[in-house]
């Protein structure tokens, strides 16, 4: 699979899936007018991604700092898909957060409570 690249905007996330190396980052704020429409290819390349036979961990990296309703529903979705794939081989999952943020550690601990076959870490991070 091709590497998905997407810049952030002002309204949605960075987003940097690396296939090849089983590395996939989301990054900034979310809150697009249309969020199925936004993270709907997005999920797809999850999809596909997850129907490979590889074996090789994978890490998931979320730095989101900000997210509507409508995006959480559908990260939902992608935590879901996800530990689907944790069922089969080793999938990490890190949670960034601002030290002072706790809405972003709390929804970090809210989404970890429904993992049950991937490694899920809260990692606090501070400006300096």
């Amino acid at each position: 699979m091709e590497t998905l690249e997407i810049e952030a905007t002002e309204t949605t996330p960075e987003i940097k899936f690396d296939f090849s190396n089983h590395s996939f980052l989301f990054g900034g704020e979310s809150y697009p007018e249309h969020s199925d429409e936004f993270y709907r290819p997005i999920l797809e390349s999850i999809q596909q991604y997850s129907q490979n036979d590889s074996k090789e961990p994978a890490t998931f990296v979320f730095k989101l700092t900000y997210f509507n309703s409508s995006s959480a529903r559908v990260l939902m979705k992608l935590f879901e898909l996800i530990d689907e794939m944790g069922e089969n081989r080793e999938i990490n999952i890190e949670w960034h957060y601002h030290e002072e943020d706790d809405t972003m550690e709390e929804f970090g601990e809210d989404f970890s409570d429904d993992i049950e076959n991937a490694n899920f870490k809260l990692m606090s991070y501070s400006d300096d």
